[in-house]
């Protein structure tokens, strides 16, 4: 029951130690420059738990060169821009049968992908587990959430759906399996849309988004444009997105965004598949956007991509 994880970011580590805790064998892999420099012959992974421990795993690193055995499952915890070439960068090792599950931030790397290996099970999931990277391999559990996990592109058969359930139901997580995963994935687009950019671009902590009137009718205007693309896509809306996008930046109050983290590191965003998905769905509809283009040409002109 072995997982590899591809992404060694803060998703990546946070799994791949709750692999560690259900005693499964995950493997982490990383680029290969990044493998030969380390020094340890005894690499861990170490978390920081909610309540405060410290807990520390031996872990197994490979790069995709060095993968010797076919991969069965494939969990990639990579930035969206990043996903595809991931994904392509290990492709000759992947079985016929592998499950590959994508747990990217927006739109668009999932479908790429699940368009491009159509021989394999293709799932992507959306997360409100919390955690940020303290040190290369030390990761912060940063709060409790849900994790939806579902099909992108064809339908797998009633075998693979088992095989998944079976491969991460004793990990410490809150998972549901769903059929509808477009829709949960819109809900998360929605949430970034609003949140990610606009933090950025103020560069504050979410939960300051809602200080100021300009700043939620700001939030209230992009989520609008969210709904209306939405709709016109064909995806059902369920609840006032408003109200899950205020109830977000409540509960991550004091959290920074990852557009935000990345903004002030100077990296590239995932806005291009975030409001920058939302914009180009838009455009083939024929919807105008407005908001979303403001937004992006704020940041644009920060240096903020």
């Amino acid at each position: 029951m072995t997982w590899h994880i591809i992404g060694a970011g803060s998703m990546g580590c946070l799994w791949t130690a709750q692999f560690l805790k259900a005693n499964m064998k995950p493997v982490l892999l990383l680029r290969e420059q990044r493998l030969r420099s380390l020094e340890s012959d005894a690499p861990s992974l170490s978390i920081d738990e909610l309540d405060g421990t410290t807990h520390h795993y031996p872990i197994q690193l490979a790069s995709p060169e060095t993968v010797t055995t076919p991969i069965d499952r494939l969990l990639v915890c990579t930035k969206a821009q990043d996903a595809e070439a991931a994904v392509h960068s290990i492709e000759d090792k992947l079985s016929d049968h592998c499950q590959i599950l994508l747990m990217q931030n927006g739109m668009g790397s999932q479908q790429a992908i699940a368009h491009h290996f159509r021989s394999q099970s293709v799932w992507a999931a959306s997360t409100t587990e919390g955690a940020w990277i303290k040190d290369f391999l030390h990761v912060c559990h940063a709060g409790h959430g849900s994790t939806w996990i579902g099909p992108i592109g064809r339908t797998p058969d009633e075998q693979a759906w088992k095989n998944l359930k079976h491969s991460l139901e004793s990990l410490p997580f809150d998972i549901h399996f769903t059929d509808q995963i477009e829709q949960k994935l819109w809900d998360k687009l929605a949430v970034n849309c609003a949140i990610n950019g606009l933090a950025a671009l103020y560069d504050c902590k979410n939960g300051e988004l809602l200080a100021t009137q300009e700043r939620k009718e700001r939030l209230a205007a992009l989520t609008r444009e969210v709904t209306h693309v939405r709709k016109a896509v064909g995806i059902k809306t369920t609840g006032d997105l408003f109200e899950l996008v205020q109830q977000v930046c409540r509960d991550t109050a004091m959290n920074n965004s990852s557009t935000c983290m990345d903004a002030r590191q100077n990296r590239r965003t995932e806005l291009a598949y975030i409001n920058g998905f939302l914009i180009e769905q838009a455009k083939k509809l024929g919807i105008e956007t407005p908001e979303n283009h403001f937004l992006m040409k704020e940041l644009a002109e920060l240096g903020i991509q």
